[in-house]
């Protein structure tokens, strides 16, 4: 798969797409086994570029699922699949089924490639005939309802038809996603979607979109890391103070007073990773002179 950066997707992919694990790709009209685990692979005698990866997936019965994505499929495209593909059958041995997918505004292409001695074929899903819009609203409807959705159908529904332009239905769709219950199972779903959308979208809005959520996330371990890290320095402190004052008194204390340490070490920590000051203050709670006091205390400029 191609334009895909590898300083921003490459450390989220080994994790994100485990919300593949023994699931079905059937509501895509795919007649395959189900996936048991994303394959981490690298074939060394395949030329490559920065912003290629390999996707692909073991299957239930032992075959291998590789999975690419193309707006034009071409004849160059498929000798480029099949070169992948026989390295890829050599390491491993077995079936190997390729998947294309083609966003909506694409074209089906050409699918068979024969050389005469050698006939090589893929599999393809062309996203025309999807509607996009229908199926963000039953998803929406559902989650309202507290009902359970297909979370990889989601991942698909940018690439799907729609009357919104291809970087209003991602937003959409990930603005939906964020109403899923499960806060890491969300963050699975919303990477992937990303991924998925690389190809369809422009880079300033994919860019957008990928910076937010990475910054959710760093925050949220901020956080929690620094937090934690306060309220252990207070408890310490509490217990201390419980020696004069009674050891319950003194550990309450030292709770609340361990908690305001843990904001400042959330905003420490958040300063020393180049966060704004306006997120910081956003994410604390603490003013801007306070974090000009951090700041100086960090050695770090103001801004």
């Amino acid at each position: 798969m191609k334009k895909i950066h590898h300083n921003n997707y490459d450390l989220v992919l080994k994790e994100a797409f485990s919300l593949f694990h023994n699931k079905s790709l059937d509501f895509l009209g795919l007649d395959l086994p189900p996936i048991v685990s994303f394959m981490e692979t690298e074939i060394a005698e395949v030329e490559t570029t920065d912003d290629m990866m390999d996707l692909n997936f073991l299957l239930q019965d032992g075959s291998i699922l590789h999975l690419e994505e193309e707006v034009n499929l071409s004849v160059p495209d498929l000798i480029r699949f099949a070169h992948y593909d026989l390295r890829l059958y050599n390491r491993y041995k077995t079936m190997i089924h390729t998947l294309v997918l083609t966003p909506s505004d694409g074209f089906p292409g050409t699918k068979v490639l024969d050389t005469g001695n050698l006939q090589y074929s893929v599999l393809q899903i062309v996203f025309q005939d999807r509607d996009g819009d229908s199926l963000l609203e039953e998803i929406q409807s559902a989650l309202g309802e507290g009902k359970p959705v297909n979370e990889l159908e989601m991942i698909f529904l940018p690439l799907m038809k729609s009357t919104e332009s291809a970087g209003t239905l991602l937003r959409k769709t990930i603005e939906l996603e964020k109403n899923l219950p499960d806060e890491t199972l969300r963050n699975k779903v919303r990477e992937l979607t990303l991924i998925l959308s690389n190809r369809i979208v422009d880079k300033k809005i994919l860019d957008e979109l990928w910076e937010e959520l990475q910054m959710l996330k760093v925050i949220k371990y901020a956080e929690e890391k620094g937090m934690k890290k306060g309220i252990e320095k207070g408890i310490e402190k509490g217990i201390k103070k419980g020696i004069e004052k009674g050891l319950l008194r003194g550990k309450e204390e030292g709770i609340k007073e361990g908690k305001e340490e843990g904001t400042i070490e959330v905003a420490k920590n958040l300063l020393s990773l180049g966060i704004e000051d306006d997120l910081v203050m956003k994410a604390t709670g603490l003013d801007q002179s306070i974090i000009n006091k951090l700041k100086k205390s960090l050695a770090l400029p103001s801004q």
